[in-house]
């Protein structure tokens, strides 16, 4: 069964979790897994982390996931803070891998996804990737970087070693940031992570730079989102074999579909609905038959008069739309690149898979099926039967 991630649900803290659970999931849950046990993306801010730092409180949330059939196999650790009713645009980069505030919150998520995670599962936690590209860098800053998500995959080894429970941080490449495709990715991780990670972990001589590598393998992975990757106008399969062949964890696939759109004035017009104050969506423009992308940090309405220049160019947003939306004859969408292929490489690795549009507050009210629960059920069965599992 595929969970759809709790970010589409305000979730600042612990109590708004458990609401938000028994509200929502558990009546997702009764419609398309009502007799056997369903998995939750759990969505954890650093308050609500903080407040499950107690053991106390973590042992009632346990219970009361168990009393409903639910279980947890990963947190999305990307939001810091709050993620919905205001404006959160770059603020959702903050604070990034360089602070101690970051490491704390991670290392809070994966204390408490041990307790959560089932016997013999491997979890994942979701985070960052690194920072937005307007931080000023610097090489201690870069080596911070590092620095502190090696420290993490040592912990997770500890837990590992001393608890049984297998962890791996997932790092999110998204545009516009330190790491945001394939090429930055994968150039990251063997020329600065492995490279800096094995100097450090080996230094002392307690490790040698291959059992350091192979903990920094284990503990340290990708979350791909495959929108995210659609804005890079990479096709998800490909992109999959260029992390399998690098050797890279691939620690979660996250479904979630942007929008396209070939640049004129129908479309502009429709796109126009799509402008809101609340998310960050980056915009890409590619010329049909050329490789030069132009990129736009946002979708504003200023976007939108600049890309008329480009009529007839393909223009793509990273808002997460509706997995099952077929477009509207203006608009379409990057789902189709989830091609029963990909699904297909996908069941044969076991990767695991989440639904992921957290937009729902945003949408256009046209495109809000019902209420949130009927727009989660649906999607929840729109992956479900390309992924032979209904």
């Amino acid at each position: 069964m595929t969970p759809y991630c709790l970010n589409i649900h305000k979730t600042d803290t612990l109590a708004d979790v458990c609401a938000a659970i028994e509200r929502y999931t558990c009546a997702v849950k009764a419609r398309v897994s009502p007799d056997a046990p369903y998995p939750v993306g759990l969505r954890l801010s650093a308050q609500a982390a903080t407040e499950l730092a107690d053991v106390e409180a973590l042992e009632r949330f346990e219970a009361f996931l168990g009393e409903r059939q639910l279980f947890v196999t990963g947190i999305n650790g990307f939001p810091y803070g709050a993620f919905h009713g205001a404006p959160v645009k770059t603020a959702v980069y903050e604070p990034d891998w360089a602070t101690p505030e970051r490491f704390k919150y991670t290392l809070d998520l994966s204390t408490v996804l041990a307790c959560l995670l089932p016997k013999g599962a491997v979890g994942s936690i979701s985070t960052l990737p690194l920072a937005y590209q307007s931080a000023v860098l610097d090489e201690t800053k870069l080596k911070m970087y590092v620095r502190q998500i090696t420290m993490l995959a040592l912990y997770l080894d500890t837990l590992l070693r001393e608890e049984g429970q297998h962890i791996v941080l997932a790092i999110e490449p998204e545009p516009d940031c330190m790491l945001e495709d394939t090429d930055t990715f994968i150039n990251w991780f063997e020329n600065e992570f492995l490279d800096e990670g094995r100097r450090w972990m080996s230094a002392s001589r307690r490790r040698t730079p291959e059992e350091a590598e192979e903990i920094l393998r284990r503990h340290v992975g990708i979350c791909f989102d495959t929108c995210h990757f659609a804005l890079a106008f990479e096709k998800p399969l490909d992109a999959l074999h260029r992390f399998e062949r690098a050797g890279i964890r691939i620690a979660r696939v996250q479904l979630s579909a942007a929008i396209r759109a070939t640049i004129g004035d129908a479309s502009l017009d429709a796109l126009g609905a799509f402008v809101e104050p609340v998310y960050l969506h980056q915009t890409r423009v590619r010329p049909p038959r050329r490789s030069t992308v132009t990129r736009y940090p946002d979708l504003t309405a200023e976007t939108l008069a600049a890309v008329k220049a480009h009529t007839g160019a393909e223009l793509r947003t990273h808002f997460h739309v509706p997995l099952f939306w077929e477009g509207d004859g203006a608009l379409g969408t990057t789902h189709g690149d989830l091609s029963p292929e990909f699904f297909a490489h996908v069941a044969a690795q076991g990767y695991p898979l989440e639904i992921e549009t957290y937009t729902f507050d945003v949408l256009p009210p046209a495109l809000r099926a019902g209420d949130v629960v009927e727009h989660l059920v649906k999607e929840t069965e729109w992956a479900m039967e390309r992924a032979g599992k209904k």
